[in-house]
């Protein structure tokens, strides 16, 4: 099991330390593989946020098949580290999907945790997602070329398991009306939406401090 989170800038990484520690405390506990790539991957071509997706692919083509790999965004604190993947996340991930997205609490699928299993299929989706360049400036930017990926191909369609159980997998702090939102006990909370990485690093401190923030 490898878990990949990509983390650029000094100052980014400074307010995000707490939530990328907790992934390190988190693979540790469980005999994970935890990698943290830096400027190093980044592409400064595009966006930053899509640096991500070759951080991914330099890993999956250095793995075997059928290896779990989750690739999960900077601004993931995990706040329950006695969760385990294979008992809590896995389970919704048939053995026959590769990839396990996430429909989540503002009613979008959403790349900030992303569970897969390996495959010739997967490195290729990934690498079509990758060269999609009218998403380069979109405002999802490489989100929506995963989107349209699996909107136009059926292929895709047929490994790809999409859920609507973000609260274990993918909770935020806000969403539609009705929609879970994170709680204490959850796995992890997710600062989706938030820019500001002063603000992240104040909410994770109301975490640890032992507050359950809401961002209105």
């Amino acid at each position: 099991m490898h878990i990949l989170t990509l983390a650029i800038g000094n100052d980014y990484r400074k307010a995000l330390r707490k939530a990328l520690e907790s992934k390190q405390l988190y693979a540790k506990k469980h005999g994970y593989t935890f990698l943290q790539g830096g400027e190093e991957y980044w592409d400064r071509h595009r966006p930053i946020a899509w640096s991500k997706v070759g951080f991914l692919l330099s890993i999956l083509n250095n793995l075997e098949d059928g290896q779990l790999v989750w690739l999960s965004d900077a601004d993931v604190l995990i706040t329950n580290l006695d969760l385990k993947i294979e008992d809590h996340v896995l389970p919704l991930l048939p053995p026959n999907k590769d990839l396990l997205f996430i429909y989540d609490a503002c009613h979008h699928l959403n790349s900030g945790n992303v569970l897969m299993r390996n495959s010739r299929w997967l490195r290729d989706y990934w690498t079509r997602v990758n060269l999609r360049t009218d998403c380069t400036y979109h405002i999802w930017w490489e989100n929506m070329a995963m989107i349209k990926e699996l909107e136009e191909n059926s292929g895709d369609q047929e490994k790809i398991q999409i859920t609507k159980e973000h609260k274990k997998f993918n909770a935020y702090l806000m969403g539609k009306q009705g929609e879970p939102l994170w709680e204490p006990k959850d796995f992890l909370v997710h600062f989706a939406g938030i820019y500001n990485p002063e603000k992240m690093e104040s909410l994770i401190q109301d975490i640890f401090n032992g507050n359950t923030p809401r961002i209105v």
